[in-house]
């Protein structure tokens, strides 16, 4: 038996069982007692951050198995590095384009639904690329299979947008974010096994596998806000959880969490939380110049990791003749490291930044210069240390990487969330037109030292649109 205030974990759980459809789903008309609201929401946290971790760490594993495969791939089917190039860059602008989309979307639509189509979609496109030796055919599914990974990080970023606080998006997110290098890191490594060990096609064939059966993970874990779960926002879990009582409205009725918002924990006006969305994400995105100046930072940022990304092991197979497993092994540190960049790069914009991730950008992004002037200037034999100047240039890349997310999502509030990482994301992708073509003709023309110039002169820029938005965070925090 259950007191009138308390509700077993049945009852609470229920809301989560309702048919999805591509509608988010509405605010429950249950609501968890108020004595049970810490245990309830902390439970959903937990949950949906990990789900959303695994699933995102599967997009990636499903998304760059073409840069693993290539160096096998290309002289098995007769396809040279400029080819690859336009690949990659027609797949990135897909995926900025995607990315845009889906972050508009997420907005308005139930994420659950996006992630799991946009997931199936591309293992699905992932089998026709192991199954076919066509250049058409290749290059029309590698993009195909960049317009369905746009729709991995955006509907993530609605969920967590809406479940975790600005005052600690830095380390929550940062977690989060370590799921695609985790997921790339895999690729890297099981992918160049699959390839020299059964062929080019099972780094695609074996990550197809892996995405359905996350679909069906993503499918039974993943909801929507707290409201559809009859639980209050996440303000009022704060404020709940450090001893608050929830507001008197709240003790009865329809719950409407989507649309109020409590004061005085980093959250919106009473005034903003009636504003219709679309007239949000205006004001805080599409006129917001903070933001658009952290896309373009984001674009520099990308010409980086892009670079490094794609063509790391093809440098280091063709010119400094190290193995296709260990040049994969070597760049897994790429992601590894990149894993603590983002670690570390939330938790000092929390703890001593008060919120402000444009000076971690800063200083990340210096560190990052260093460390690409001297994996381009080294002329050692020894693969560890290419593999330890990777690692640097990972660990302070993906700092900024990730902080770039947070802080548009942060600056758009969580109502535009979606749309405000989906704008970074284009911009990040555009990159490509950079990363992908030009640098498979520079490096077929003229060398690897036009490539190191170029991603150089990316990581230098990238440190201009973050000095102007030093004093950039979230409004009324």
């Amino acid at each position: 038996m259950t007191s009138a205030t308390e509700d077993s974990w049945p009852i609470r759980l229920a809301p989560a069982a309702e048919p999805a459809t591509l509608a988010p789903p509405p605010a429950s008309t249950y609501r968890v007692p108020p004595g049970q609201v810490t245990e309830t929401f902390r439970y959903w946290r937990h949950r949906l951050l990990w789900s959303t971790y695994v699933g995102y760490a599967v997009f990636y594993f499903l998304r760059n198995s073409l840069t693993i495969a290539l160096p096998v791939m290309g002289p098995a089917l007769g396809i040279t590095k400029s080819t690859f190039g336009i690949f990659f860059t027609l797949n990135n602008l897909a995926y900025g384009f995607a990315k845009l989309i889906s972050g508009i979307a997420a907005d308005r639509y139930n994420p659950r639904v996006l992630l799991v189509a946009g997931l199936g979609v591309s293992a699905l496109a992932n089998i026709v690329l192991g199954s076919s030796q066509a250049v058409m055919v290749l290059g029309i599914f590698f993009v195909i299979n960049g317009l369905a990974q746009g729709f991995g990080f955006p509907p993530c970023a609605r969920v967590l947008s809406y479940w975790y606080a600005p005052r600690e998006r830095g380390l929550y997110w940062g977690i989060f974010n370590t799921s695609h290098q985790i997921g790339q890191a895999a690729i890297l490594g099981i992918g160049a096994f699959l390839a020299s060990r059964y062929g080019w096609q099972y780094a695609f064939w074996v990550p197809a596998l892996v995405g359905v059966l996350c679909c069906l993970m993503l499918w039974n874990r993943v909801r929507d806000t707290p409201a559809s779960l009859g639980l209050p926002s996440v303000e009022d879990y704060h404020l709940v959880k450090e001893g608050g009582m929830l507001p008197e409205r709240e003790e009865a009725g329809p719950i409407g969490f989507d649309t109020r918002e409590a004061q005085g924990l980093g959250s919106v006006s009473q005034e903003e939380a009636q504003e219709p969305t679309a007239d949000i994400v205006r004001r805080r995105v599409w006129r917001n110049p903070a933001v658009w100046l952290v896309c373009l930072g984001n674009f520099f940022v990308y010409v980086v990791r892009g670079s490094f990304l794609q063509w790391a092991p093809t440098f280091l197979k063709d010119s400094k003749q190290i193995s296709l497993v260990l040049a994969g092994s070597l760049t897994m540190g790429f992601e590894v490291a990149g894993l603590a960049g983002c670690l570390v790069s939330g938790w000092v914009t929390d703890r001593f930044l008060g919120g402000r991730r444009a000076p971690a950008c800063v200083i990340w992004m210096v560190m990052c210069s260093i460390f690409v002037f001297a994996f381009w200037k080294s002329d050692s034999t020894n693969p560890l240390v290419y593999g330890a100047l990777l690692a640097g240039v990972g660990f302070a890349v993906y700092g900024p990487q990730f902080l770039v997310g947070v802080m548009v999502a942060d600056l758009a509030t969580k109502r535009a969330a979606g749309t405000a990482v989906g704008l970074s994301g284009i911009f990040g992708y555009a990159s490509a037109l950079l990363s992908g073509g030009l640098v498979g003709y520079l490096v077929d023309h003229y060398g690897w030292n036009a490539f190191f110039e170029l991603i150089l002169a990316g990581s230098v820029l990238a440190c201009i649109p973050f000095l102007l938005t030093w004093n950039a965070k979230a409004p009324e925090e």
